[in-house]
């Protein structure tokens, strides 16, 4: 039995399909695939994890405290984040006193209902920032909600980390 191998250099050996035989374009197919991404991309942005709400919290607590160390380093002032079982907020350090700050992304911020926070021992925890960004203390919050556990830990490098 012989094989024929066709070649581009021959089209006129190559096997004559019937218009319905032909298949699909590059386009049609690029299209399907783009679909087929849209349809998948929307199915895991919707889908949800059992540790979204603490994990939330968490992230936007760990982003606050890292904004704060750094506008500490920025302004070249002291200041610190206060968190208590209701809810947290951040302060200045000027004249001698602490000035509550009131400015985006500062504001203080109480916990959405069913959160609960603990910390290591303590019932309440103010952590300062001095200029160079050096917290006065690590600090280990506990953040759960429902069934999920969340830890946002404080080194004493400054560094701020969300861990389960």
């Amino acid at each position: 039995m012989k094989m024929r191998i066709f070649t581009a250099s021959k089209p006129h050996l190559l096997p004559k399909f019937p218009e319905s035989e032909r298949g699909f374009t590059l386009v049609e197919l690029m299209v399907v695939i783009f679909i087929i991404g849209l349809a998948s991309a929307a199915v895991v942005m919707t889908a949800r994890t059992s540790d979204g709400g603490a994990r939330n919290e968490a992230e936007q607590l760990a982003a606050r405290i890292a904004a704060l160390r750094d506008n500490a380093i920025l302004q070249s002032r002291t200041m610190a984040v206060w968190i208590r079982p209701s809810g947290y907020g951040f302060e200045t350090r000027s004249d001698g006193k602490w000035t509550p700050l009131n400015a985006a992304p500062f504001n203080a911020e109480d916990w959405r209902r069913g959160t609960s926070v603990k910390f290591d021992g303590n019932k309440q925890v103010r952590v300062a920032f001095d200029s160079t960004g050096l917290p006065s203390t690590a600090v280990g919050i506990h953040i759960a909600r429902g069934d999920a556990f969340v830890t946002v830990n404080l080194a004493a490098t400054g560094d701020v980390r969300v861990t389960r």
